[in-house]
């Protein structure tokens, strides 16, 4: 299919099954490997719901016209003191039988624009190295530049 059967939207309660069907089909994701189908979509469509309301994030679906969603975006607004306002791109999904259609490009594009109107100074997005996106340089063909001289931490919570 074509890129211009894509429609890109934002994602409501109702998507959360199909969101958690394109989270699933990845298989790399350990802690969703044990996980029942209906514990993955209720904490989907609970976060859905979370953002929803905070008005601090956004989620896109890509929706074929038949109605299948398959491909998700999400990104997180917030006030950054020396520039403006940010966007940080947590989450950029595809179902892998709809990669090198378009889809993710389309998602791409459309959060560029809801940045523009949000009149954010800048989008960042973190992408593992052993992904197939950064190995096929997804992000770079799009203008994303790599930071040479930056580093992504991370610090795992737990009760």
């Amino acid at each position: 299919m074509a890129e211009s059967d894509i429609l890109i939207r934002e994602a409501r309660r109702e998507d959360a099954a199909a969101i958690a069907a394109i989270l699933r089909s990845l298989c790399w994701i350990e802690h969703m490997k044990n996980e029942a189908p209906a514990s993955t979509e209720q904490r989907v469509a609970h976060l859905l719901e979370q953002e929803e309301r905070s008005g601090c994030n956004t989620v896109l679906v890509a929706e074929r016209e038949q109605g299948t969603v398959v491909g998700y975006l999400a990104v997180h607004w917030f006030p950054n003191l020396m520039r403006g306002i940010d966007g940080y791109v947590s989450e950029l999904f595809v179902h892998p039988d709809e990669t090198g259609k378009g889809t993710g490009s389309h998602l791409l594009e459309t959060v560029h624009s809801y940045a523009l109107k949000r009149g954010c100074t800048r989008l960042m997005l973190m992408n593992r190295r052993i992904r197939e996106s950064y190995q096929r340089s997804f992000y770079a063909k799009h203008g994303w530049e790599e930071l040479p001289d930056g580093a992504f931490f991370s610090l795992s919570i737990t009760a």
